[in-house]
């Protein structure tokens, strides 16, 4: 890390070296960065994460003199995702503040995975001086230099840089409108130390501004939509997570009822209903059931597609939608994925709340449900599936469960829990990012709700130093780890596609000492007893759970990696 008073000036090195405190009231005028730590303190922001750094030092000052909590994490990218998982329990962005050079760069995989997976997110990034950008500073993100306004353009919502200390206000509400604006994603601040450390005089703006407006969709092909739906015979509703976003769970069972259609949902939607929604199949793509499977397996007339990313984890490899007699419907509030994946005979693009309510209007009454039918699911011994199942069974029915990346989310996806019991957004499919969304998640409901995140030894041993994080700031986490001794989705798909493995074992590292290095308190699952869940957290618990690794989930993303010469065993 860069000295942090290289970048600051002698005047204002003296002022950051004079004892302060959070409840000091600071003197107007005040500095630029003060004024950002006030405006967020105003929009209920309570926690900032990050690394603190030399050219983001004045907003790591301001914070002393405030009440925003600053989370000190290990690495920037995990504190990235810790902010993610914050915006998803507050439901308003999470706040990253980062340095400038490795510091952002350290943070473009959560930037990236927020936006596509729509999570509203605010990132603080410390900038030179706005004079010595363009001489060969260290650090300079300008345009001479790392350009950092060009690597995040393609990965944000929005993003700009503090040109002009005044329009600080602007540029906040600016970044926060473009953040909660669906589809969600990261609005990215770049701070030049000079420009967050001039003083000026502003007036109050504590009143929240405006929320979004949101977009109407277009009428007539909400009509158009309707027609095609009512008439026919064999049709199937796909939601995604858009409409995992936008919480529309109860509108489209309207919508299917009314029209005896059933609802299949792609992973990161299967939470969006109640287990025993008569309309719902099962997920569809990984996670598929056999439900789903038997109904895809005859012809469907009409699809309607509702926030679905469909890309090849949704799609099988982009093969559902083979049948060219289909009459494809798509519905998103992202007009980037509208024709995205295929040939598209109606489109909806606008609020979905707004399409979903206008579409139930149009396609007529609703008709009452029928009745459920249970799913039984096999219980052997230390099988992931009966995991699963236990914690499905003996854990609280308000626990909010998240899945990482891996075979362990194969196997969570048949979890059935409550609306919203089972969280997960794979956009990125980045390792560790449910670690850090869960931590964050867990640090502002987690004395309310059980936070459970379901990972694989891979990912412990790849961001597990981020529990010395957890145990620092006390957040009462579980980490449930899946552990069968390698890299088991990497290894399964390698002998699925070619016939052989040399890769997938990982080096032999007590998962359990290592977690209790951390400060953490860990737990070797020897039985399914130890899976009950806790009393009382104070911390975080690792469960160590061995899982055998013979028992191998379908991925359907595994034939996109086959040759069209590969065959199976060669």
């Amino acid at each position: 890390m860069d000295s942090i008073f290289a970048l600051v000036p002698s005047a204002e090195r003296q002022a950051m070296k004079e004892p302060s405190s959070r409840t000091t009231q600071i003197a107007a005028p005040l500095r630029a960065a003060d004024t950002i730590a006030r405006w967020l303190e105003d929009r209920g922001i309570t926690r900032v994460y990050g690394i603190p750094g030399g050219a983001i030092s004045p907003f790591f000052d301001a914070l002393n003199d405030c009440s925003l909590e600053l989370v000190e994490c290990q690495h920037e990218g995990m504190a990235g995702h810790l902010a993610a998982g914050e915006a998803l329990a507050t439901r308003r962005p999470g706040v990253l503040a980062v340095t400038s050079g490795p510091g952002i760069l350290n943070a473009i995989t959560p930037i990236a995975a927020a936006k596509e997976d729509e999570i509203p997110l605010l990132v603080l990034v410390g900038e030179v001086r706005s004079e010595w950008s363009g001489k060969g500073a260290l650090q300079d993100g300008g345009p001479q230099g790392l350009n950092i306004g060009q690597i995040l353009q393609p990965l944000t919502r929005f993003q700009a840089a503090l040109d002009e200390p005044g329009s600080v206000v602007e540029l906040m509400e600016s970044a926060w409108q473009a953040a909660m604006t669906y589809p969600q994603g990261p609005a990215v601040i770049r701070l030049p130390v000079d420009q967050a450390l001039a003083r000026l005089q502003l007036p109050d703006h504590s009143a929240l501004p405006p929320p979004p407006q949101p977009v109407m969709p277009d009428q007539a092909a909400i009509e158009e939509a309707a027609q095609h739906l009512r008439e026919a015979k064999r049709g199937a509703i796909i939601a995604g997570l858009g409409a995992q976003v936008r919480e529309l769970g109860p509108e489209l069972s309207r919508l299917a009822a009314q029209l005896k259609m059933p609802i299949l949902t792609d992973i990161e939607a299967r939470s969006l209903f109640a287990p025993d929604d008569p309309m719902v199949l099962g997920a569809l793509g990984i996670g598929q059931t056999e439900k789903v499977s038997r109904y895809l397996a005859e012809p469907i007339d009409v699809l309607l597609t509702v926030g679905v990313r469909l890309d090849d984890t949704s799609t099988a490899g982009f093969t559902l939608t083979a049948n060219s007699d289909c009459t494809r419907i798509q519905m998103d509030h992202d007009p980037v994925r509208i024709g995205r994946a295929f040939a598209v005979d109606v489109a909806i693009v606008g609020d979905l709340a707004l399409a979903c309510e206008h579409l139930v209007e149009a396609c007529g009454r609703r008709q009452e449900a029928g009745p459920s039918q249970p799913i039984v699911v096999p219980t052997p011994p230390f099988d992931p599936r009966v995991v699963v199942e236990v914690f499905e069974k003996r854990w609280p029915a308000n626990t909010r469960f998240l899945s990482d990346i891996g075979n362990h989310l194969l196997f969570s996806a048949a979890m059935k829990t409550p609306p919203g019991g089972f969280q997960v957004r794979i956009g990125l499919g980045g390792m560790g990012a449910s670690v850090g969304r869960a931590m964050g998640m867990a640090a502002e409901v987690g004395g309310v709700l059980p936070i459970v995140c379901i990972c694989g030894d891979g990912t412990m041993l790849m961001v597990g130093n981020e529990l010395a994080t957890a145990v620092r700031y006390r957040v009462p986490l579980v980490l449930a780890v899946f552990d069968d001794g390698g890299w088991g989705m990497v290894n399964h798909g390698m002998k699925e596609s070619y016939g052989r493995s040399a890769h997938g074992d990982r080096a032999d590292v007590s998962l359990v000492d290592f977690a209790r290095a951390m400060g953490a308190q860990a737990i070797d699952v020897m039985a399914l007893s130890d899976l009950e869940p806790p009393d009382r957290l104070d911390g975080p618990l690792v469960l160590r759970i061995p899982i055998d690794p013979t028992v191998r989930p379908t991925n359907p993303r595994a034939a996109g990696f086959k040759g069209k010469n590969n065959a199976k065993g060669r």
